[in-house]
């Protein structure tokens, strides 16, 4: 008993009241700067299809599902949820919540030395993705290699938004042309 009154108080006194729900502290990093990860051969296995981007939730805060299609693929669904042992969390998702993402990209070929650049487009948006305007742009320096693993958050403060889809696309810049190593497909909820 004398413990769990321990444990009881030593939980509120390291979760500050002002946090939002999701917020919660822990290992998780929660910043802005997308983290780059070695692929592990299990996450290989997850995600076989070469040419394919993968993705899966990046934190305790989001929750992975798949919306089936007989038109199309089908597509991964990433939904805000809270950590329901979170101090005075009522289970819901705030409306600036982000959407914490782990991508595995499957690249179709090797890459070769020069920048990968990882963009998210949404897929309603025909225009800006031929006019190869993401909503969100990141530049990777690697070595030359077969895949890529990304955590990032997307943010509606950056404007993305639920029951909205988005093209994640990997490319390497080789002079004039960009070359499509990875493409594939997340819907937000």
């Amino acid at each position: 008993m004398l413990a769990q009154v321990i444990l009881v108080t030593l939980a509120q006194a390291e979760i500050p009241s002002m946090l939002e729900s999701w917020e919660v502290p822990g290992f998780e990093v929660l910043d802005e700067t997308p983290q780059v990860f070695l692929v592990s051969r299990a996450q290989k296995l997850d995600c076989p299809q070469l040419g394919s981007v993968c993705v899966s939730p990046g934190g305790s805060a989001t929750i992975v599902g798949i919306e089936v299609s007989e038109d199309r693929p089908d597509v991964t669904v990433l939904a805000r949820g809270t950590q329901v042992a979170a101090k005075g969390s009522l289970g819901t998702a705030g409306p600036d919540q982000p959407w914490q993402v782990e991508m595995v990209a499957r690249f179709r070929a090797r890459s070769e030395r020069g920048p990968i650049i990882v963009g998210v487009f949404d897929s309603a948006d025909r225009e800006s993705i031929e006019r190869k305007e993401p909503k969100a742009l990141w530049n990777v320096s690697m070595n030359p290699g077969r895949d890529l693993g990304m955590r990032f958050l997307l943010s509606p403060e950056d404007g993305f938004e639920p029951s909205h889809t988005y093209v994640l696309r990997v490319v390497q810049v080789q002079g004039v042309r960009d070359r499509v190593l990875a493409e594939g497909y997340v819907h937000l909820e």
